[in-house]
């Protein structure tokens, strides 16, 4: 795995901006940073993007850190240890709630993106306002869990 010196959440904004959705982005940052299957785990992000295809569900880029974190510490058959996969996402999650107070993207959005007019104040401002500090946070947080086991 590469070392802390990369930014996370800088690449991910980067990725975001790029047109990639909240999930995508972090699990492409995350995933490059510690030399993972950034492809596989793209393609497995897409869905999660606004929180479940777009439904206001768990935010995406919680969703594309924990993606990262499986790939990266997750178990390859049942008889493999999960405790500590388990462990650091019970901590990325208590730290996100933490910065955050919740973990669904309508809440942290406060409007429904399924709707005309949400779509338009997504697009309009929440995007940069909401999306931007959520998918820093979550893909430094993650970083520097995973990072804080080597």
């Amino acid at each position: 795995m590469e070392g802390t010196h990369r930014d996370a959440g800088k690449d991910a904004i980067a990725n975001f901006n790029e047109g990639f959705n909240c999930a995508e982005s972090v699990a492409k940052a995350l995933c490059e940073a510690l030399g993972l299957d950034v492809k596989c785990a793209v393609k497995a992000a897409t869905p999660f993007g606004g929180g479940v295809g777009g439904r206001g569900y768990l935010c995406g880029a919680v969703t594309g850190a924990v993606i990262a974190l499986g790939l990266c510490k997750g178990r390859g058959a049942e008889e493999e240890d999960r405790r500590v996969c388990t462990k650091i996402a019970r901590r990325f999650v208590d730290d996100f709630l933490n910065e955050f107070s919740t973990v669904l993207c309508r809440d942290i959005l406060g409007v429904d993106l399924t709707t005309p007019e949400g779509s338009k104040k997504h697009k309009e401002y929440l995007r940069d306002e909401k999306c931007c500090p959520v998918i820093i946070f979550a893909a430094n947080k993650m970083h520097d869990l995973i990072n804080s086991l080597e």
